[in-house]
């Protein structure tokens, strides 16, 4: 199958990108700056024109596998929130152009989405029929999956993939609490009692693969694991496997001086469950933390 992937250099892309080219798969990255792009799973690479009504050729490909956005990490100021906003909602407006255009159409779009969908939700348990939240992020994801789902209109299959905090040594948000925590300044965020959904990487690599190979299945699913935890557990576990103290919490108002809105999401409580995922029979390969935290440090490369 001939899969195109944009965000193919970030830290999710270069993961699914390499498990579907050892799975038979060709793929085709798409890049702002395709001369920078040198993966060794990428067959092709094609450009993205940011600033065109249609900003990519998809012709040929058949399924597109959408990752790129703006990083959400970082202080939220008007202009930083507008560029989350347009790079998710916008762009993906005109992404789905692309696809009705295109020639021969890609017969499917994987496109990234993010628990962030259910906002701020304390103990409430939530499924892929939970209803959305009513905060930046979660407006941001409603609108972002509508805009996917343009591409029905044309008989195209649609999957949005909510995702979780993804555990990684490569990048992301595990690697910055790692290195907190090997620096003995680890610990919970604000009263930790906050539900924490999230996924190792292989296992978001495998649920895409899943998407793309499953031409039956469209809508929503949640790639999160079977075991959603609260960030005090979270902390406390990750010291543990790191034989780290998990002493030093960073206060809720301290976080939200420095860091502003964004401490918002930070703090908010999303326990989120992959109903649809186990209900199609996928299985995890890190379905605990444990098991997760336990892989990661084992694989992690030496200091």
């Amino acid at each position: 199958m001939r899969i195109g992937i944009t965000g193919v250099t970030g830290l999710i892309g270069r993961a699914f990108g390499t498990l579907a080219a050892a799975h038979g798969h060709e793929v085709i990255g798409f890049s702002r700056n395709p001369s920078r792009v040198k993966l060794p799973f990428v067959r092709e690479v094609r450009p993205i024109n940011d600033g065109a009504a249609m900003p990519l050729d998809a012709s040929g490909i058949e399924v597109l596998v959408h990752l790129a956005g703006e990083p959400v990490l970082g202080l939220w100021t008007a202009k930083k929130k507008q560029r989350i906003h347009d790079s998710r909602v916008e762009f993906t407006q005109r992404l789905a152009r692309s696809l009705a255009a295109a020639s021969p159409r890609p017969k499917a779009l994987i496109c990234a989405s993010a628990t962030g969908y259910y906002g701020d939700r304390a103990d409430e348990v939530l499924d892929e029929s939970s209803s959305p939240g009513d905060d930046f992020l979660a407006r941001v994801c409603v609108e972002w999956e509508a805009a996917a789902q343009r591409a029905e209109q044309v008989s195209i299959r649609v999957v949005r993939l909510r995702t979780g905090v993804v555990l990684a040594n490569e990048g992301g948000a595990f690697k910055l609490m790692r290195l907190a925590f090997s620096n003995l300044v680890g610990g919970k965020l604000g009263s930790g009692e906050q539900w924490m959904p999230w996924i190792h990487l292989q296992d978001e690599a495998r649920l895409i693969l899943w998407a793309v190979e499953h031409q039956e299945f469209s809508g929503q699913i949640n790639a999160v694991s079977l075991e959603p935890v609260k960030n005090k557990d979270f902390a406390r576990r990750l010291g543990r496997a790191l034989n780290r103290p998990a002493f030093m919490p960073a206060p809720a108002f301290a976080m939200k001086l420095v860091l502003g809105e964004m401490a918002g999401a930070m703090l908010a409580s999303q326990r989120v469950m992959p109903n649809v995922a186990q209900a199609l029979g996928f299985q995890f390969d890190y379905p605990t933390l444990d098991s997760a935290l336990q892989a990661l440090i084992a694989s992690a490369p030496e200091r």
